[in-house]
């Protein structure tokens, strides 16, 4: 079938999305993206699939949604260069590795970092509708404070769930270090779903120099702030190297 009907429907600054980015450019898919604003984005979810998540891939026809499930489907249809390791024992714990990433992390980091920015406007339109024409960037700054409830909602936001967030936050950044000490990788020696879960899910500790994650200039305060409190992890240096090394651009 024709690659028109293939895309990525997503969110233009997310950790899940940009795991779900990293699988396809991996696997040297560069598919057309449509992005959502984040509120305003249930509906038109819905009308693909039966949650209001991110990302989607649309791939002839049918609609995937859920990153572990894009990067299942990818390795189904396109199986080099992997993803999953060949060996079976190893393949079992990336697949673990990921879901503990994908269910325990990427959730909180996310939780943490929106409690500790979210006040932002004019720096989260920026983030989620650059590129956008300049009149929705004004008009989505400008509805943000009405669509915060919904974002509050949808992601468990509340002040309450900061100190766990950030816990579990610096606790994965942890592990990364442990875990890689030995090969430099989190399961084997060689990147693996399991490496690509851990770097997407946490870049934005990190700040990664590639396009598709790095931070627009000048940062607000509350986003130099959080970005300074894992400057020095190593855990943050691990996932830039994991991005010098497997992201394509």
């Amino acid at each position: 079938m024709s690659k028109a009907t293939r895309c990525l429907h997503q969110f233009r600054f997310s950790n899940f999305n940009e795991k779900a980015r990293w699988a396809l450019a991996f696997k040297g898919l560069y598919l057309p993206r449509k992005d959502y604003l984040p509120g305003p984005h249930g509906g038109q979810i819905k009308k693909l699939c039966p949650e209001s998540f991110t990302p989607v891939l649309e791939w002839d026809g049918d609609h995937i949604q859920g990153s572990a499930e894009v990067i299942d489907h990818l390795e189904k249809v396109q199986p080099e260069p992997p993803l999953y390791p060949a060996d079976p024992v190893e393949k079992e714990e990336a697949l673990r590795v990921q879901a503990h990433f994908d269910e325990k992390v990427g959730p909180e980091v996310r939780r943490a970092l929106f409690l500790d920015t979210m006040s932002d406007a004019a720096y989260m339109a920026n983030l989620f509708a650059g590129g956008k024409p300049w009149l929705v960037r004004k008009s989505y700054g400008a509805m943000l404070p009405l669509v915060r409830p919904l974002m509050r909602s949808a992601m468990g936001l509340s002040m309450d769930k900061q100190s766990a967030a950030l816990k579990a936050t610096e606790e994965g950044l942890d592990l990364i270090g442990e875990q890689s000490r030995t090969t430099g990788y989190l399961v084997g020696d060689r990147f693996s779903v399991a490496d690509l879960s851990a770097a997407a899910l946490l870049s934005i500790t990190a700040n990664p120099d590639h396009p598709d994650m790095k931070r627009p200039e000048p940062m607000s305060k509350t986003t130099r702030a959080w970005m300074d409190r894992w400057k020095d992890h190593p855990g943050t240096q691990w996932i830039k190297e994991m991005y010098a090394r497997h992201r394509p651009a």
